[in-house]
């Protein structure tokens, strides 16, 4: 299992990835699935479900917090939080 922290833009992505990257923990910048974004246009960092604890509270202490949490699934699916619908 997979989690996606989504950013806005592709920016703070990739500085969100710098800094977990610096911190020993592996998040691979991806734009968002279509599904998970009805809104437009976002993308995100993709982080084993193992890092995730540690993930968030690393990216809290720098300031980069993501805007929401979507875990994908080993089968694709995704799990999308309701206030996106």
């Amino acid at each position: 299992m997979y989690y996606l922290l989504t950013y806005r833009s592709l920016t703070y992505a990739q500085r969100s990835a710098r800094i977990l990257e610096r911190a020993g923990v592996t998040g691979t910048v991806s734009r968002l699935p279509k599904a998970a974004s009805p809104k437009g246009c976002a993308y995100c960092v993709v982080v084993a479900a193992r890092h995730l604890d540690r993930a968030m509270d690393i990216l809290r202490r720098a300031g980069f917090s993501p805007m929401r949490v979507i875990t994908r699934r080993d089968d694709g699916t995704l799990e999308v939080p309701d206030d996106l619908s």
